[in-house]
């Protein structure tokens, strides 16, 4: 995956910006509390599968964000069919995804499963148009096209959980296009893995793509980008 120098740098200062704002911090720790409280009480002969576990932390994360970030000074936190937070004038939307395997690559989210996601990748990619390994790098930027990458509004965190308990999240600036993402990093990897999804010792089924958006109505127009390749769906 490419990913675009300067959205890169201005992502670092994100990540040290929003992690003093105690926005990061908390909700990589609501990620790990979630799926593993979920996972403990997750019981196949009961009927729950791997459906109701996506469903149930992606839903668990979004109430438990929105009530811990209620009185972070600067921080706004809502339901807004899926979490959305606003710090410092930029919006986070949050993703569950969808598979449970170790080698899932965050190059492969597919922004239009939800309408939400697309609209932040959308905009973003209206808004910043980098320059770097095109045609215009030796002129520079194209007159009447920002080339400032702070320009960027829409922040999106991916976040995993694996059948052995542990997670993974990621952080970056989504887009559309050949790549989903002007720039994204792996946060702190969980490394606390324990006891694992079917105690029976059954394979885990891999979920749906899109846990956070099932309650949302169906994507007005299919939208995808006519150059863009076909991506496995995930966040």
């Amino acid at each position: 995956m490419v990913e675009d120098d300067a959205a890169s740098a201005l992502l670092d200062e994100v990540v040290v910006e929003w992690t003093a704002g105690s926005v990061l911090s908390t909700l990589r720790k609501l990620v790990t509390t979630v799926w593993r409280t979920n996972l403990d009480r997750h019981e196949r002969r009961l009927g729950d599968d791997a459906l109701t576990l996506g469903l149930q932390s992606s839903r668990n994360l979004c109430n438990l964000a929105v009530r811990q970030l209620a009185n972070v000074d600067g921080v706004a936190a809502r339901d807004a069919r899926t979490l959305e937070v606003t710090y410092r004038g930029r919006v986070l939307h949050t993703g569950k995804v969808g598979s449970t395997s170790p080698t899932w690559d965050m190059g492969w989210v597919d922004w239009s499963d939800s309408d939400v996601r697309y609209s932040g990748a959308e905009a973003n990619t209206a808004a910043y148009m980098p320059v770097a390994g095109t045609l215009f790098e030796p002129v520079g930027p194209v007159p009447g096209q920002p080339a400032d990458p702070s320009v960027m509004r829409h922040l999106h965190l991916s976040w995993q959980g694996l059948p052995d308990g542990t997670t993974r999240a990621w952080l970056g600036f989504p887009r559309l296009g050949d790549e989903a993402w002007f720039a994204v990093v792996l946060l702190e990897d969980d490394g606390g893995g324990r006891g694992g999804m079917a105690p029976d010792g059954a394979a885990p089924v891999s979920p749906p793509p899109d846990f956070d958006t099932l309650g949302e109505p169906p994507l007005r127009v299919a939208r995808r980008d006519e150059d863009g390749p076909q991506r496995t769906r995930g966040a």
